[in-house]
């Protein structure tokens, strides 16, 4: 069995490439570290994922791999605290957390891979603290769910808040923090069972939600007090 894992040098995508080579698959990675996808991985790419035309010759030296698993974790964000973020610093969200998906697959043979996508739960409403990653998130989800119907085997997995360097800097309540391993063995379930549209935890997604169903000026009152926004001023 083998595996191609992006962010696999920290993370979620870590503490997958660790699982499934403890399985014995054969773990292939994509990150900028290389000292970290060297302990972790078989076979490594070194890269920004930000940079796409990297992102395609890569995809052209993978075209004549076949994989079982092609886990697309690697995602960044904007601070929560910023304000409205420079276009700069939105396209390179967006890059990462989207536009390299693409630019990996050009080239590739994926059709019969199981593309699992590392999406979250902040995709399912616009956060206003969050304009590039909520955005590129959403999008994200549109994207696999295109594959979906058009035949692919996809898994779309939306997790809330996890344990990880992208979330030990946040100053603001995470609810429903997960431990990493225990975030990681539930995502191996989910690609196991190769279901489509996976939001976990399930608490946390139905009270997102019920949010959802609220009027919308009530919803903006919301956001308006507990999001530290200037956008929102």
């Amino acid at each position: 069995m083998k595996i191609l894992i992006t962010g696999a040098s920290r993370g979620i995508g870590k503490s997958l490439a660790e699982y499934y080579k403890t399985k014995g698959y054969e773990v292939w990675g994509i990150a900028r570290d290389e000292e970290k996808l060297k302990n972790v991985c078989d076979k490594y790419f070194i890269c920004d994922l930000s940079n796409l035309e990297a992102v395609r010759e890569i995809s052209k030296k993978l075209s004549g791999e076949k994989f079982n698993i092609i886990i697309f974790n690697a995602g960044i964000s904007t601070p929560h605290s910023s304000d409205f973020p420079p276009l700069e610093a939105f396209e390179k969200v967006f890059n990462v957390n989207l536009l390299s998906i693409h630019a990996l697959l050009e080239f590739m043979d994926f059709k019969d891979s199981r593309l699992v996508f590392i999406s979250s739960l902040a995709s399912l409403f616009g956060a206003p603290t969050s304009l590039g990653y909520s955005a590129s998130k959403r999008a994200l989800n549109s994207y696999a769910e295109s594959l979906y119907y058009a035949g692919i085997d996809v898994v779309l997995i939306l997790p809330g808040f996890i344990k990880t360097d992208m979330t030990k800097n946040h100053t603001f309540y995470m609810p429903f923090l997960m431990d990493l391993n225990k975030a990681t063995k539930r995502m191996v379930k989910i690609i196991e069972k190769g279901k489509f549209f996976n939001p976990f935890p399930l608490r946390f997604y139905y009270i997102i939600k019920f949010f959802i169903l609220l009027p919308e000026s009530l919803k903006r009152k919301i956001l308006k007090k507990y999001a530290k926004s200037d956008i929102l001023e």
